[in-house]
């Protein structure tokens, strides 16, 4: 905690240390120097880095104020006993930038990127479960089956609860369900009126109902005191985030990325529920995300309030404050001197930043706050109106050897962009309306501008893929909404891996988003073995009557369902079909108890192996 001010009456020609009390010397540091008042009085306004404590002197009863800075970016350091915040400096060479007027050339060897290819491993994969499962493998469904069944345990020790990793599957397919068929009631997939087939047959309401009392990820033993400084307010959830962020992270980087926040909206009641007046959704847990212009998600963070904090930062990198050390953490797995480039807005940019960037390798733009630009000659608000439409100024400098570029820009409002990657040349044209020609007129547009436009949007287009189909789930605990959020996350990501990986093999795309959920929904609703969730529906008159007989399309199985090899079982119900194997043109009566397709099964072909083969 920081100190509170401390006020102290000073004899005439008394020394400080020997005027403070036993107490007050307790509270203070001890490298309070032991001079006369004047003399420290004189050293505090002459050297003005003497600011522990500064002095305030005053005339009338001759009082010291201890003043301790406070530092918006200032953090405590857990591993030491000083209970001073860690104030951030700024050089002297940052607060003698000197401008000059000019045009930021990119040498042609930083414009080069080569782009890694994906995988073999990748490339193979041809539907929506094998993409899927990348990202939520085996080890994770493992690790929460684990967890599930020891939080059961730890409420009642004689709970026998126990569940398998393909219940939790088709666990996650009626979720993904949830966000392509929207009810008043998560109850009303079970019941006669709203009932989806798909979801009934796969888990009975009571089984889904508590899987989701269960549904946990890490052990609540082991979280730490909140008074512990180690303590982790994402305890709950961290092997999600540390699972699925190595996992985005393994597919390779391609040059052009963007790092903004993101809402996750929720009405529940948590300490890391944040307001966003900005957002569509005003109220929600915030996140960081790492993206390129895709949409794909390479890393994120969940803001807790701990991540500045000394245990999360590595050894090697510097302290930049709040908002630049937002743009560290996310950045430490992309490639170094690899030319990429880094779009972010003023929340995060600084000139420290971009120069701590450029010596990585990696190229950055940004808007800027004017006030984060020392010595600068930027127009003013009122100089600002009185130039027109399109009117631009670049300004040049250097630090710590890294190129700097400032473009002012006039729009609707004064744009100001920093950068290392681009300047303002070549000047390109835009469209903007005119309100007294009552037309679209073309204005001066910096290359700088054109490219932060083209390229930051990538979060945004997330934020639009998560939202047009969404996990709605209501839950009262707060590690469930983000879980649900993640599950978007990675359904996106799987579907953006597919269009990447057959633009690598020159196909045709064959899956919007819609159709990639519908039969991922699927296949992990039929995962493991089926058994009857309903009793037998009763065949009363009245239903009777309600029957149509008309023919409708079969709905066919999806490769991963037909070829797991898994309850796949003939029967007869006295019924005929035609056979759907290619290129069979025959009538059978067997019927596959899991795909529900008739399929040959005679003494001269049985077309039921070889469909399941």
């Amino acid at each position: 905690m920081f100190y509170e001010p401390q006020y102290v009456i000073i004899p005439q020609g008394a020394s400080v240390a020997n005027a403070l009390t036993d107490e007050t010397q307790s509270n203070l540091p001890s490298s309070i120097p032991d001079l006369p008042l004047d003399t420290l009085t004189e050293l505090a306004e002459k050297n003005k880095s003497f600011t522990i404590p500064t002095v305030q002197k005053s005339i009338s009863n001759r009082i010291i104020k201890p003043n301790f800075l406070r530092s918006s970016v200032g953090l405590y350091n857990n591993n030491t006993k000083s209970a001073f915040p860690k104030i951030i400096k700024k050089t002297q060479e940052f607060l003698n930038l000197k401008w000059k007027e000019g045009n930021l050339v990119t040498c042609p060897l930083l414009l080069s990127h080569n782009e890694k290819k994906l995988n073999n491993n990748i490339t193979e994969m041809t539907t929506p479960y094998q993409f899927f499962s990348y990202f939520f493998d085996e080890n994770i469904l493992t690790k929460i089956k684990h967890e599930s069944e020891l939080y059961a345990s730890q409420i009642n020790i004689n709970s026998s609860y126990s569940v398998s990793t393909n219940e939790l599957k088709r666990y996650l397919g009626i979720c993904i369900y949830n966000s392509l068929c929207i009810i008043p009631n998560i109850r009303d997939y079970w019941s006669d009126h709203l009932g989806i087939p798909h979801v009934y047959n796969s888990l009975s309401q009571k089984r889904f109902e508590e899987i989701r009392q269960y549904f946990h990820f890490n052990d609540n033993t082991l979280m730490l005191s909140r008074n512990d400084p180690n303590y982790d307010r994402l305890h709950k959830i961290r092997p999600i985030i540390v699972h699925l962020n190595n996992k985005f992270n393994s597919i390779p980087h391609i040059r052009d990325l963007s790092i903004d926040e993101q809402l996750c909206a929720t009405k529940g009641k948590s300490y890391l529920k944040q307001y966003m007046p900005a957002k569509p959704h005003k109220w929600g847990y915030k996140l960081f995300v790492l993206c390129d212009v895709n949409g794909f998600s390479y890393q994120f963070e969940i803001y807790s309030g701990q991540e500045n904090e000394q245990r999360f930062r590595l050894v090697n990198e510097p302290d930049l404050g709040a908002c630049g050390n937002i743009v560290l953490r996310l950045t430490r797995n992309v490639d170094k001197n690899k030319n990429h480039r880094l779009y972010f807005d003023n929340y995060s940019t600084s000139i420290p930043l971009m120069s701590y960037l450029y010596g990585n390798g990696i190229m950055s733009l940004g808007t800027v706050r004017k006030d984060r630009l020392p010595n600068n000659t930027l127009p003013n608000e009122k100089v600002s109106k009185l130039l027109s439409r399109g009117k631009s100024f670049e300004y040049i400098s250097t630090y710590q050897d890294a190129p700097i570029s400032v473009t002012w820009w006039k729009d609707n409002k004064p744009v100001n962009m920093l950068s290392t990657s681009c300047g303002s040349l070549p000047m390109l044209k835009t469209q903007r309306f005119d309100k007294k020609a009552k037309k679209k007129i073309e204005v001066d547009c910096p290359n700088v501008i054109k490219e932060y436009n083209r390229f930051m949007g990538g979060v945004d287009l997330l934020d639009s893929l998560i939202g047009r189909y969404k996990i709605r789930m209501r839950t009262r605990k707060w590690f469930m909404r983000l879980f649900y959020h993640m599950v978007d996350m990675s359904i996106v990501n799987s579907w953006l891996l597919y269009k990447r990986t057959k633009l690598q093999l020159g196909e045709p795309v064959k899956y919007t988003l819609v159709e990639w959920r519908k039969d991922l929904a699927f296949t992990l609703t039929r995962q493991g073995f089926q058994k009857s969730t309903r009793g037998r529906r009763s065949t009363s008159f009245e239903q009777s009557l309600k029957k149509i007989n008309r023919t409708r399309p079969t709905v066919r199985p999806t490769k991963d369902v037909r070829l797991d090899k898994c309850d796949h079982f003939p029967k007869t119900d006295g019924k005929r079909g035609r056979c759907k194997y290619p290129n069979c043109s025959g009538y059978t009566s067997f019927k596959c108890t899991k795909c529900l397709v008739y399929l040959c099964v005679t003494k001269t072909k049985n077309c039921f192996y070889e469909y399941h083969c």
